[in-house]
């Protein structure tokens, strides 16, 4: 830990003894699986990919900020913008170090930092190194006082920001130091809000590490996946959260196992995929991201099964169901027209296996998931696009509301489904390269 020793030892081991050393001397528990740094090597991303990571790759699905699910002590906590002040003005908090030094963190945020790269890298850096100075001070002299809570819980969210933000641009060492002050708070009290802050920031690093440099480290989504898990197991009462955590590891790990070439690596993403959609449909059933879950787990759950409860309305006025599908082999698509992928990619590859296998050997379905009429009419009369389009004539039941697109939980467009003659499903994922051997099985049905 070279050069960052002296700072860990003095904050993040001071954290450690502060919030784990009263009352007991109890030898802390070890880290469980998911709160420990992947085992691979860790790069440090560029300023740039940092840029980056405000707007995740393709295969890294969102998760809510830290602000959108707090709970309610939490929100208590903010009701001002002033430390120590309700939101009708009142002081509650003598102006002692504690609030005083909460102010001066609070200004230390929004100052101003230099323009030019490297030189904001390092005053980020020593400000954030700063903020865990001194949000470990007033820990310590909040944390044993009941009536001090709320500014106990805006010191910890003030330090684990600061170790985020060191540990996105930093080495191992900020890493290490974000992981030991989410252990420290874990040993205190694992079922706290701190404790849940410090599993939610846990996370937050490994999406938006995955965001980074998933593709080269495919081992952060599985490290995602596993943060979120434990998020969901340990705070379910933190519902938004939870369902947030759970279902953007679930669409990373899923989408990424589509996108890699390496089997091995995708059947591994794709059991993480399934572990967090089981988990929400579980956990919480009924939340919006649960019924998603529920939906994407039958999707995945198809694959050698009948297809049925498939159907819809075309956009030349007819009407299309997997009734009808048994008899020769289907090619469904999912599309839209502001994809560059199908546009230069999966259109070229159907329109060539249009024209080696006709329609009476090969049926071809399109699910058009435009907004508007008028654009996907737009898009037709200048490219290709083979067979029948579903597209619904109500409004409300288009692009990603189609039923077909809610009852499956389909996760990307476009996407690609193989149906033998039997009516059997054989892949509801193919990629381009895969087509004409599935079709080559399907035709053998």
């Amino acid at each position: 830990m070279s050069s960052s020793r002296w700072l860990f030892l003095n904050t993040g081991l001071m954290i450690s003894a502060a919030v784990c050393g009263c009352g007991g001397g109890e030898t802390p528990s070890a880290p469980t699986a998911a709160t420990q740094a992947p085992a691979e090597k860790i790069d440090v991303p560029t300023p740039e990919e940092v840029a980056a990571a405000a707007k995740p790759a393709g295969v890294t699905a969102s998760i809510d900020s830290p602000s959108a699910a707090k709970s309610t002590d939490q929100k208590t906590a903010e009701k001002s913008n002033t430390p120590g002040m309700t939101a009708d003005g009142k002081q509650v908090f003598p102006d002692d170090e504690a609030t005083k030094t909460l102010k001066e963190i609070q200004q230390l945020r929004i100052a101003a930092v230099p323009t030019e790269i490297e030189q904001a890298k390092a005053a980020r850096k020593e400000r954030n190194d700063r903020i865990v100075e001194m949000a470990t001070r007033v820990i310590t002299l909040t944390m044993n006082e009941e009536t001090r809570k709320p500014q106990f819980y805006q010191a910890i969210g003030q330090l684990l920001e600061a170790r985020f933000q060191n540990a996105l641009v930093g080495g191992k060492e900020d890493a290490d130091a974000l992981y030991a002050d989410v252990q420290a708070l874990n040993d205190r009290d694992p079922k706290s809000i701190p404790a849940a802050e410090g599993v939610y920031y846990a996370a937050k690093f490994a999406h938006t590490k995955a965001g980074m440099l998933g593709k080269s480290q495919p081992v952060w989504f599985e490290t995602l996946s596993r943060w979120a898990r434990e998020f969901g197991d340990r705070f379910p009462e933190q519902q938004k959260r939870a369902t947030s955590l759970l279902f953007g590891a679930a669409r990373s790990c899923e989408m990424h196992a589509h996108a890699t070439q390496d089997k091995e690596l995708s059947k591994r993403l794709m059991t993480e995929c399934r572990l967090c959609y089981t988990a929400l449909s579980e956990k919480f059933p009924k939340s919006e991201q649960g019924q998603e879950a529920i939906a994407s787990l039958r999707r995945l759950e198809l694959t050698g099964q009948p297809l049925s409860q498939f159907s819809g309305p075309t956009a030349e006025g007819g009407f299309v169901s997997s009734d009808e599908f048994p008899g020769k082999p289907t090619l469904i698509y999912f599309w839209d027209s502001e994809s560059d992928e199908f546009t230069e990619e999966v259109l070229p590859a159907i329109n060539k296996i249009r024209t080696q296998l006709p329609a009476e050997r090969l049926r071809i379905i399109g699910v058009a998931l435009d907004e508007e009429e008028s654009t996907m009419n737009s898009y037709m009369e200048q490219h290709e696009v083979p067979g029948q389009q579903i597209f619904f004539t109500n409004a409300e039941q288009r692009s990603w509301n189609s039923p077909l697109i809610r009852f499956w939980g389909i996760a990307e467009s476009p996407s690609i489904w193989i149906v033998d003659s039997k009516g059997v499903v054989l892949s509801t994922s193919a990629k381009v390269d895969e087509l004409v051997p599935l079709l080559q099985q399907a035709l053998k049905k």
